[in-house]
């Protein structure tokens, strides 16, 4: 099922006000940061709430219900949109080529971020929760849970389109 998180589109509002939710619920928030899997996260009720809303977008249209390799997506997202702490508008790649001063190295080194495009989506969610950390906690969530979502060839090219070109050789 195809699911448009931008945030002027139903499921980028609501997965919006999930995430501004979760920042006042501090003990759901505080579980979900620990979550070390997207297994882990599928046991919280603060993910339930999130897919109850998605997945009432889903019942609209005939025999579309969410399946479960969907279903861990959205809990991959659900964990990871935990460890955001602000919103920013600049895409998640760029962010990644950010430095801290100017002409500076990139808040993630080239090395990291090509490790990160080869990882499959099995062994994304660790390696995201360092990569939001080393952002000081902050991300664009929508472009998070569209790039989770979807991760896979395009995403990694539609990245790499957009860090690369920012970093200082």
């Amino acid at each position: 099922m195809q699911i448009d998180f931008r945030p002027d589109k139903p499921a980028g509002e609501i997965l919006a006000e999930w995430w501004e939710g979760l920042q006042n619920d501090t003990g759901g928030r505080a579980r979900l940061r620990r979550c070390k899997t997207p297994e882990e996260v599928m046991l919280e009720p603060a993910f339930h709430r999130l897919l109850r809303r998605l997945g009432a977008l889903t019942e609209k249209s005939d025999d579309t219900q969410l399946e479960g390799y969907e279903i861990h997506r959205l809990a991959a997202i659900a964990g990871l949109l935990a460890h955001v702490r602000v919103k920013r508008s600049k895409p998640l790649a760029e962010q990644m080529a950010e430095s801290e001063s100017k002409g500076g190295k990139p808040l993630l080194s080239s090395l990291r971020f090509r490790r990160l495009l080869k990882e499959p989506f099995e062994d994304i969610y660790p390696s995201m929760i360092r990569v939001i950390r080393q952002l000081d906690e902050k991300a664009n969530i929508s472009d998070l849970a569209t790039s989770i979502y979807y991760w896979g060839d395009r995403v990694r090219k539609r990245w790499a389109l957009a860090y690369f070109p920012k970093v200082v050789d």
